[in-house]
């Protein structure tokens, strides 16, 4: 069994926001929620993405992400990791994997686990720290 763990606070309220969205939750794959937790924990790959997300639905339209934008190299694998998680049309590569950033690489593997149709036995919130 695994431990889903939110990044930040922000990324637990970004993720349920989103996810409020959708019309019939219980009709929207895993391979979205998955793609949908990694979108919700990184601000950049948000910017980039939202506007492919049709968050009612819980579909993305991924065809012209990749031709769309300019990414820096972390942007551009996890963009690719969203696509390749929900409908499998990119490749990652390990060696992009673990060039992340430590965080990033959190985010990835968790999303990686999300997909995977496992079964979480606690989920992770962190609180925010105080001033």
């Amino acid at each position: 069994m695994h431990n889903l763990e939110f990044l930040t606070p922000d990324h637990f309220e970004t993720f349920k926001r989103l996810a409020r969205r959708l019309d019939d939750p219980g009709q929207t794959s895993r391979q979205y929620f998955a793609a949908l937790y990694l979108i919700a924990g990184n601000k950049q790959v948000q910017d980039i993405l939202l506007p492919y997300v049709e968050l009612e639905k819980g579909q993305i339209r991924t065809g012209t992400i990749i031709d769309d934008n300019t990414f820096d190299k972390e942007a551009l694998t996890l963009v690719k990791l969203v696509i390749h998680l929900y409908n499998n049309k990119e490749w990652v590569l390990p060696t992009e994997l673990i060039s992340l950033t430590e965080e990033d690489y959190t985010l990835a593997m968790q999303a990686i686990t999300l997909c995977r149709d496992a079964q979480f036995d606690d989920i992770t919130i962190p609180t925010k720290k105080e001033a």
